[in-house]
């Protein structure tokens, strides 16, 4: 386990990270207490998140959480990731372009932070990953519900993991929820949770669409926009029509900006 990524962070954000260290390292206590769960998994398995240099001075902190890591075990997911966005402009074999879930949610930060212009002014994930984590880039925050690493080949959930995780992580203390109070998002963008989404906090819905959902999220005190959407994998469905326009529409309504 590696609780935080050896990334070109900012003095002004050290805090925040030694906030992520302290929290990630009780997670890892509470995962060794409860070895016998974590189904085919160790605690030394647990791969760690948070944000990306340069998070919090972006004018909207944006935050995605998604379900589970893949092929990552015991590493930390933004020191895996960095790279990928910056210059190895690849997620596994494909392109990173091609990526469906990297490259809309580098598109989809991007137009948020820039105005929410149409998505054929927004510029293509590679040329976004140039200068992303940088003081002249975006940047966003990003953690999975379920620590621990989908290992198989498939590309399944793994689910039996998903959910020793998740009971390991809300039995003692409400930990994802934790770490949103740490990130302090503006937005909280979720990728299809469910159920799951009661603990991120306390949640009272705002409206409904046929692609989202907004809630207020309140977690350990802190407020934000929450929009449940898709899996930003699905291939079936389109970028704007389900992703960038009802996201953008509910931003503008819930939490106006521009």
């Amino acid at each position: 386990m590696k609780p935080i990524a050896d990334l070109p962070y900012p003095a002004d954000e050290l805090a925040h990270l030694q906030k992520l260290d302290a929290l990630f390292k009780d997670w890892h206590a509470c995962f060794t207490a409860g070895a016998s769960q974590l189904d085919k998994h160790i605690p030394d398995e647990i791969v760690c998140d948070g944000f990306y240099p340069h998070y919090f001075k972006q004018k909207r902190r944006i935050l995605y959480i998604g379900r589970e890591s893949r092929q990552i075990s015991g590493l930390n997911y933004l020191e895996v990731l960095y790279p990928a966005y910056r210059t190895g402009k690849k997620i596994g074999g494909r392109s990173l372009n091609a990526d469906k879930v990297h490259s809309r949610m580098l598109r989809i930060t991007h137009g948020l932070l820039n105005g929410i212009p149409d998505w054929s002014a927004i510029p293509e994930a590679s040329e976004i990953g140039d200068t992303f984590g940088t003081e002249e880039g975006i940047s966003f925050a990003f953690m999975n519900l379920s620590k621990l690493s989908n290992e198989a080949d498939e590309w399944q959930s793994d689910w039996p993991a998903i959910e020793a995780a998740h009971r390991l992580s809300n039995e003692t203390r409400r930990f994802s929820e934790e770490e949103i109070a740490i990130l302090q998002p503006h937005i909280v963008i979720t990728m299809n949770l469910g159920e799951k989404l009661e603990s991120l906090g306390s949640l009272e819905r705002i409206e409904s669409q046929e692609s989202v959902t907004a809630w207020r999220l309140d977690s350990a005190g802190h407020r934000s926009l929450l929009i449940d959407t898709f899996h930003f994998s699905a291939w079936s469905k389109h970028d704007v029509r389900d992703f960038y326009g009802p996201i953008g529409e509910m931003i503008t309504k819930h939490s106006p900006l521009y």
